[in-house]
């Protein structure tokens, strides 16, 4: 028999819950989600606590984060008032308050699929327990194990990625973070998909034979262990394991509800002159549905509020007028009043416009159509940025990491031959220039502000750093004429920069140019 359940839970438990709701959804239970049931607009408190007052059964997420969580404990607190039956789901062994060691449980630590059939068969049979859940002991999923000893290969593996600092910075200390499910799930993958190429450029620059033979060998050994363990952490166990910074955000799948009859919503759209773009396409898809533009705030049904680094406050009274915070990018500092109403979450990217435009008169549905779940504290940006970002770092990794092998080269032929024209001062101070520039870029996207924050600005950041990159081939010519040693055009130090900067450029420009919209839309409007 289906029931109405209400989920109590802490976010740091999020991928579980996620993954778990889903699950319940499949039997044709009613499922009540904080991120899949609230309505935006309205203040986020009442409504859970009205989620709990219709609920045949709460399912309490028994951890650590979760019995220290201020809200969970409101929660089931009040749930004890109400006398609603509970089912604890331990997550984690945690020591319980007294209040809770009585009601039923199910061990969610080890097999998923055993312990979801056990939750099932509770629900549809009430029983009383003879043992209260377990407050102590360590029990993880096996994928956790395999997960683990992946990491500690490739961890071992980064070591010979030392030059590139944040490689090893991010992959030695997987191993440990696994465990405690706090590892930051887009710079591991980011190192993982460099770790093999950085791995090649120290076989290349290695002159010692017998250490060419070890890089050799686990630059070859370490692309099937990468894969591996992208495959691993990817997994459905490792997402229900993990913090929220330690999953993939993502759109969750669900299938969207049954489209509404179509009732016109007057609408004002409040914005910064920044995100005019996003304001224009979201007041141009509304009104394609119908929807009518008011020529301002308090009149409108409906009002927007797209909240970005340039914008964190609602110029109407939330409490007065209907207000849906639109949140395009991250910002800490939103102002209480907006941060007391439930949201509506773009910062994936602005799409799925067209569902909100048909659910605008039926909000309750909002969420629930979007299927955006919350990302905790992680970076999140359009995917269009976030591979942007990726490329420039890669970049200044290859170009600036090819050339350590070079300095430790030939800095003794510099202290035995000090008459020799080696412009060594001048290749430092372009790499730390290189360094510089691609960190302000990179900067500068994520945060919206800026040259790089612009189509000319990015165009312009990428030629100085091809002039930088020309500028080095030139420095390695010199050198090996100095050296009286035969070359074609440069050396190796800086042919690779060269190339990827070439291809890699190329790429990332059809790529940028199919997404464009995105670029478009992210890009700060000019005032």
């Amino acid at each position: 028999m289906a029931a109405n359940l209400f989920m109590s839970y802490s976010r740091r438990e999020l991928g579980f819950v996620d993954d778990l709701v889903s699950k319940l959804e499949e039997k044709k239970h009613n499922v009540w989600l904080d991120y899949r049931s609230l309505v935006p607009g309205k203040p986020w408190e009442e409504q859970i606590y009205q989620g709990i007052m219709d609920a045949d059964v709460v399912l309490l997420v028994a951890s650590k984060a979760s019995m220290a969580s201020e809200n969970v404990g409101t929660e089931w607190r009040r749930v004890l008032k109400q006398n609603k039956r509970v089912i604890l789901l331990v997550f984690e062994a945690v020591d319980l308050p007294p209040e809770l060691e009585k009601f039923e449980w199910v061990d969610f630590r080890g097999n998923y699929e055993n312990a979801l059939t056990e939750l099932d068969r509770q629900l549809q049979t009430p029983e009383q327990e003879e043992h209260s859940a377990p407050e102590t002991g360590f029990k993880v999923p096996l994928v956790v194990w395999g997960a683990f000893a992946l990491s500690v290969i490739v961890a071992v593996m980064s070591i010979g990625s030392l030059w590139t600092l944040f490689i090893p910075f991010f992959l030695i200390t997987l191993p440990y973070r696994i465990f405690k499910r706090n590892f930051r799930y887009l710079y591991v993958e980011a190192s993982l998909i460099m770790l093999p190429l950085a791995l090649y450029l120290t076989s290349l620059f290695t002159a010692d034979d017998n250490t060419f033979f070890i890089t050799d060998f686990l630059t070859l050994a370490s692309v099937p262990f990468v894969i591996a363990l992208l495959f691993v952490l990817r997994s459905a166990g490792m997402q229900r394991w993990g913090k929220p910074e330690a999953i993939r955000p993502y759109s969750a799948s669900r299938h969207m509800p049954e489209y509404p009859a179509l009732k016109p919503v007057s609408f004002f759209i409040e914005h910064a002159p920044q995100d005019r773009v996003v304001a224009a396409e979201m007041a141009e898809t509304f009104k394609t549905h119908g929807h009518l533009e008011a020529k301002e705030a308090n009149s409108a049904e409906a009002v927007f509020t797209l909240v970005s680094a340039f914008k964190g406050d609602s110029e109407v009274d939330c409490e007065k007028h209907v207000v849906y915070p639109v949140i395009v990018q991250s910002n800490n500092k939103v102002s209480r009043q907006i941060s007391h109403v439930q949201w509506l979450d773009f910062r994936l990217g602005v799409k799925k416009l067209d569902a909100v435009a048909r659910f605008l008169s039926e909000p309750n549905m909002l969420l629930r159509a979007l299927c955006i779940r919350p990302m905790g504290d992680q970076i999140v940006l359009p995917a269009t940025i976030l591979y942007l970002t990726y490329f420039i770092a890669l970049l200044a990794v290859i170009c600036i990491g090819s050339w350590f092998p070079y300095i430790i080269q030939y800095f003794p032929d510099m202290v035995e031959n000090p008459g020799l024209d080696i412009p060594m001062t001048q290749l430092i101070f372009s790499l730390v220039l290189f360094g510089v520039i691609a960190y302000i870029m990179g900067r500068q996207l994520l945060t919206r502000k800026g040259f790089a924050a612009s189509l000319g600005g990015l165009l312009f950041g990428m030629l100085l750093l091809g002039a930088i990159i020309y500028w080095q081939t030139l420095i390695d010519s010199s050198v090996l004429d100095a050296l009286n040693l035969e070359q074609d055009s440069f050396g190796v130090s800086s042919y690779y920069p060269t190339y990827f900067y070439i291809v890699g450029n190329l790429v990332m420009a059809v790529y940028l140019f199919i997404n464009r919209a995105d670029l478009r839309r992210w890009f700060p409007a000019r005032k």
